[in-house]
């Protein structure tokens, strides 16, 4: 497990010399809420994504303790691989951050960032983690009465002191440190504090020893020990993963751990196991073991009437698994056209929806002004965060530090909604380019699939002998007959998925921007939000001024080297090779700068024709018949489809000179 608050204090007093830890590879952090109070129950909460593990920490403690956290991360930059992130590796990750410097970000610096030239206050923002663990602790230890109130007791009770020191250990994964339970708002120092700690490590204790007892399993087995830590992670299992307390350690693998060993050695199952260890269905047999020893193990060794009929119920199904022969059964043989179809609709990708950072992220793979403005917002935050842990330790007194607190938390949620802003526009146009993809993937999919069919109508189609066998237009009709219901099946069911792709994007699209809902397609307002997501205008634009920009960098380059060979004329100033190493690395910004923004432009084009066929679906196609016989053999028409390669038509590009040429 990692090292602890304690531990890293400990260390740092005692081996003031050890090396700093080598950088760890970048990572995207995503943060989503849900509120549960009585009046916005089920709606989307703050949330955050960046690549600073302390900013996602310190967000995770102060959000889960009252709405529901969802935590993920992604080591791509594309965004398309999401692994589920309890808090105690979140926590790991800050740590390893706090120990050094500078983490490497997840998206490049912006040009003049300022985040090359901060240091971390590493200090401050160990205080201010403590701190928020310490009220993420006092939020479990002390609940309020109800939802609509806010009160609570001045001390928790001895049941709270337990349920927090196993809720404390499966999300954390090790103990509460000394320095935590220092920072509670109610004193520790009295009898029945100490009490409640030391019930609260002891509580702590026995939930890790009961996963190190799944995942490490001794040599010698105690029916009565698994039991025992079975029952314990079970009746924790609920709890911990309530969303409520943010995203812990998900306990249902080492629960199953022990499950299985438990099936093993119970007396109503041991057996059963043994005797079918080679049945064709011992998988199902196992799950039909589990389910029943779900059902008992909360009561057992006792049991009641209920155990009673599980227990029949098991050994029905047991009997019935047992004797009944389970095949598949045989069906007609594969035609070359279906398994033509097969082929081509088993890599149609299906309708996923994707979460608001998960699309944003896509966006900002493909684009580079987007990946900018990412970094641009991680710099700015990540600085806020600072700002904040340097104000929890101002030397001041009380009311000075409160308002500095009270300031810099100001100013960091002013920093989040704009943020939140960025994050809706890029989500949106990761939704518009993720779509504009699997469009072009379903065009080539309907463009295989006839060229297929296509191909197994000319292999028939073959010169027949016509001294043994005559053949005429009725014998070529037969020998296709079966093409055209394949063929038919085939575009349909991938206008289908065609169709469910437009629809799913657009419920994405109005769950980020509302105001789609109720705007008619013909509307100005519709143009205005084309145009917002898709800006060519301005794209054009910014086009033209670089390509100025870019002329005047040239001649200016051009006149250095000048100097530089055969010195400056009368009234101009002298050459040195650092000017002109200034002004080529300017240029060369420039022209990076250009093609940045040249696909940015393809881009757009393609967001603003999605766009329109999100708004307008293209009415289908009528479907492609198979070709008649007397029809030439040649492959059938391509199908107007969703290419990407149109942009490069209406792409400005730079002249001779450096210009662009509008469109």
């Amino acid at each position: 497990m990692p090292d602890t608050d304690a531990t890293r204090q400990t260390d740092a007093r005692q081996e003031s010399d050890v090396p700093e830890p080598s950088p760890p590879s970048p990572r995207l952090y995503s943060l989503t809420t849900r509120y549960t109070d009585q009046y916005l129950g089920g709606q989307d909460g703050p949330d955050l994504l960046c690549d600073d593990a302390v900013t996602a920490l310190h967000f995770a403690l102060t959000t889960s303790s009252s709405s529901p956290l969802a935590l993920t991360c992604t080591t791509s930059t594309d965004g398309r691989t999401w692994t589920r992130l309890p808090l105690h590796a979140l926590r790991t990750d800050a740590l390893n951050a706090l120990r050094q410097d500078m983490k490497p970000p997840m998206y490049p610096d912006p040009r003049t960032s300022p985040r090359a030239d901060l240091r971390r206050p590493r200090e401050a923002l160990s205080r201010l983690i403590e701190h928020s663990e310490a009220a993420w602790l006092d939020s479990v230890l002390r609940v309020p009465v109800d939802e609509a109130s806010t009160w609570v007791p001045d001390e928790p009770a001895t049941a709270d002191w337990i349920r927090a020191g196993r809720l404390w250990a499966a999300v954390w994964g090790e103990p509460p440190s000394d320095v935590v339970l220092d920072r509670l708002p109610f004193p520790s120092d009295t009898s029945s504090a100490t009490r409640g700690i030391t019930l609260l490590r002891a509580q702590a204790t026995a939930v890790l020893d009961a996963e190190a007892l799944a995942h490490d399993p001794a040599a010698y087995d105690s029916l009565a020990d698994l039991h025992a830590a079975w029952r314990l992670l079970h009746g924790l299992n609920a709890p911990t993963l309530e969303a409520k307390y943010g995203p812990g350690t998900d306990l249902r693998t080492a629960e199953h751990l022990l499950l299985e060993r438990i099936t093993a050695l119970h007396p109503d199952t041991a057996a059963t196991l043994a005797a079918t260890r080679d049945h064709p269905d011992i998988a199902r047999i196992q799950n039909a073991a589990h389910t029943y020893l779900r059902q008992i193990l909360p009561l057992w060794p006792q049991t009641a009437d209920w155990t009673v009929r599980a227990r029949t119920t098991y050994r029905e199904e047991l009997h019935a698994l047992r004797t009944t022969q389970t095949g598949p059964s045989p069906g007609p043989p594969e035609t070359p056209a279906q398994a033509v179809l097969r082929t081509v609709l088993t890599a149609l990708p299906e309708p996923t929806p994707l979460t608001r950072h998960e699309a944003a992220s896509r966006w900002r793979s493909h684009s580079g002004r987007a990946a900018e403005q990412a970094g641009w917002d991680a710099t700015v935050q990540t600085n806020r965060t600072h700002d904040l842990a340097r104000a929890h330790t101002t030397e001041a007194t009380a009311q000075d530090r409160g308002k500095a607190i009270a300031l810099a938390q100001r100013a960091l949620t002013a920093v989040a909604r704009y943020h939140d802003e960025h994050l809706t526009t890029h989500a949106a146009r990761g939704h518009l380019h993720t779509l504009a993809a699997t469009l072009v993937t379903l065009d080539k999919a309907q463009r295989t699939l006839q060229h297929g069919i296509w191909d197994i109508a000319a292999e028939r189609r073959a010169p027949p002998d016509h001294a043994s066998s005559p053949w005429n237009g009725h014998d070529e009709q037969q020998c296709i007959a079966d093409l055209t219901p394949v063929l038919t099946d085939g575009e349909a069911r991938i206008a289908h998925l065609r169709q469910r792709h437009l629809d799913a994007a657009h419920h994405a699209l109005t769950g980020l921007i509302p105001e789609l809902t109720d705007t008619p397609r013909h509307d100005h307002r519709h143009y205005m939000m084309r145009d917002y997501l898709a800006p060519l205008d301005l794209l054009r634009q910014d086009l033209n001024t670089l390509g100025s920009h870019i002329d005047t960098k040239r001649r200016t380059c051009t006149e250095l080297r000048t100097r530089l060979n055969s010195g400056p004329q009368f009234g101009q100033q002298h050459a040195t090779d650092h000017d002109l190493a200034v002004a080529e690395k300017q240029l060369r910004n420039l022209e990076q700068r250009y093609a940045d923004t040249q696909i940015e432009f393809a881009l757009s084009v393609t967001l603003a024709r999605t766009f329109e066929q999100v708004r307008t679906p293209v009415p289908p196609e009528v479907p492609a018949a198979a070709p008649s016989p007397s029809s030439r053999r040649t492959a059938p028409t391509t199908q107007r489809g969703h290419d990407q390669a149109t942009a490069a038509a209406l792409l400005p590009g730079p002249s001779v000179h450096g210009r662009t040429t509008g469109t």
